[in-house]
């Protein structure tokens, strides 16, 4: 007989009203794959220049194409890694939370306090630092970047969808939401287990309609937790790499590569030419056979780079070099012509010109390109913070920060907190410090470990009284002070010795 934990006195089963979730798991340790069982090796496909001419023709019945070969060549090409990790680098993701719709002469402070807390705990939560360039390396390679996130109480967990498996075609609060292709679990469904408890119910929901004919394969995902970032948002119907057309020059560069390869080895070659003589009768000065035994014996010694020749004949050489003395670098031209094709100045990657301040502009110029992506994250994660109660009053702002302006925009920040702007908290969020660690970092340094009373700043004459600088010039000799040796020259040296 079967027993129950049931109280006395009740028929209610106690098991009947204890929910262990079955995806707490996942939550906390999001699993990729089962090595064990895992049957979906990737395949690579080396695409030529006629392949990349083809799909940028169009990019709408090859968007899946295109978005391969730029995968590949973001592996195969370090010039190409190295554009888009130049772009990523662009932004640090600094960020401060602001109030959203509050009224500061009606507004509640402890209620403000502590749904502020919740937020900051929140985006701690996201690990921004760690996650978000991630998905700003996507957009910038691939234009489109499709993700769910795993909510729990200690952490938010971001996981990439399968591009090839997504589209967009709704946009809800200013964040594209993401449609699915749930035909993919059909070959896929050992990785069905790995993705939030939506793609179980809707899968199910796909195979049903399957049933009775009204099959949808396409669904849309739930927000605010399903959502796509693009880089190109004037382009909804399919992704198109913003760096798609710099390809081409990729190849180039290996051409010329493979182009000046060949020429060194070939100009490492050279011939001997072993004339035959001939009387003024035309016939032969030397016995043909003797001649033939002679050139064998030369040709038998030669290295394999230098070839022979037996003719009665004068052989004068015919070469293709150019005209001109000067020897252009053909390869250095092509990596050049690629960072100029991507809208980058070359000079920051290969700086023998320019000067710091036109190669500041340049980068400024890119960090527009990247911020426009972050803004478009933004959004997503106010999307998100805005879902939860606690949250409906706050919005964070990702700060046009970078490791090229830190100390530009810090020292415009700090100038306004001087005037009595409200930019302290931008300050330092700009400089590395986030308003989570602001005043508890404040609290454990002052409070708790007392540093500030530990450690003194030296005196100086600002922070002396005039009574301890007469006290003090009473016992001063004057003058600057003794340098110490190797601070002074060999002809001073020699001339205090002498004194």
């Amino acid at each position: 007989m079967e027993e129950t934990n049931t109280r006395a006195g009740s028929d209610i089963s106690i098991d009947d009203c204890i929910r262990i979730p079955n995806k707490f798991a996942y939550i906390n340790k999001l699993i990729s794959r089962d090595l064990n069982n895992y049957t979906n090796a990737p395949t690579f496909t080396k695409y030529s220049k006629d392949d990349i001419q083809k799909y940028l023709g169009d990019p709408y019945r090859y968007e899946k194409e295109l978005r391969k070969a730029v995968v590949y060549i973001y592996g195969a090409s370090s010039h190409f890694r190295r554009l888009i990790q130049y772009f990523v680098g662009l932004s640090d993701f600094a960020y401060i939370v602001e109030p959203y719709r509050i009224d500061p002469k009606k507004a509640n402070e402890k209620t403000i306090n502590n749904n502020y807390r919740k937020v900051l705990n929140m985006l701690s939560s996201m690990n921004i630092k760690t996650q978000f360039p991630n998905i700003l390396t996507v957009c910038l390679r691939e234009d489109t970047y499709y993700g769910t996130a795993w909510i729990s109480q200690d952490s938010i967990t971001i996981q990439q969808l399968p591009s090839d498996c997504c589209a967009i075609s709704v946009i809800e609060n200013n964040v594209p939401n993401v449609t699915f292709d749930f035909s993919y679990f059909d070959s896929h469904k050992n990785l069905l287990e790995y993705y939030p408890k939506e793609f179980s119910v809707k899968y199910n929901q796909y195979k049903n309609g399957r049933k009775n004919g009204r099959s949808k394969r396409w669904i849309e995902l739930d927000s605010p937790n399903s959502f796509a970032v693009k880089c190109n948002r004037d382009i909804l119907d399919y992704s198109l790499p913003p760096f798609a057309g710099v390809l081409r020059d990729i190849y180039d560069i290996e051409d010329y590569r493979g182009m000046k390869a060949t020429k060194t080895a070939l100009e490492n070659y050279a011939m001997l030419w072993m004339k035959l003589p001939l009387d003024k009768n035309g016939e032969w000065g030397i016995d043909l056979n003797k001649a033939k035994q002679f050139w064998e014996n030369l040709d038998d010694v030669l290295p394999e780079e230098i070839g022979s020749v037996l003719s009665p004949m004068e052989i004068n050489k015919i070469g293709f070099e150019k005209s001109n003395t000067k020897d252009t670098d053909t390869v250095t031209e092509a990596e050049r012509h690629m960072f100029s094709a991507a809208g980058v100045s070359s000079l920051l990657f290969d700086n023998d010109k320019a000067s710091s301040n036109a190669l500041l502009l340049s980068i400024k110029a890119d960090q527009a390109v990247t911020y426009g992506i972050v803004k478009g994250i933004q959004d997503a994660v106010n999307r998100i913070i805005q879902a939860q109660t606690f949250g409906k009053n706050f919005c964070v702002n990702f700060l046009d920060v970078s490791q090229y302006n830190r100390k530009e925009v810090g020292d415009a920040y700090l100038k306004a907190a001087t005037y009595g702007f409200p930019t302290i908290s931008a300050y330092l969020a700009s400089q590395g410090i986030g308003q989570a660690e602001l005043d508890s970092m404040s609290f454990l340094e002052s409070d708790v470990l007392g540093l500030q009373d530990m450690f003194k700043p030296v005196k100086s004459s600002t922070q002396m009284s005039s009574e301890d600088i007469e006290s003090n010039a009473a016992t001063d000799e004057g003058g600057a002070p003794k340098k110490d040796i190797g601070e002074v020259s060999d002809k001073r040296e020699v001339n205090e010795e002498l004194e």
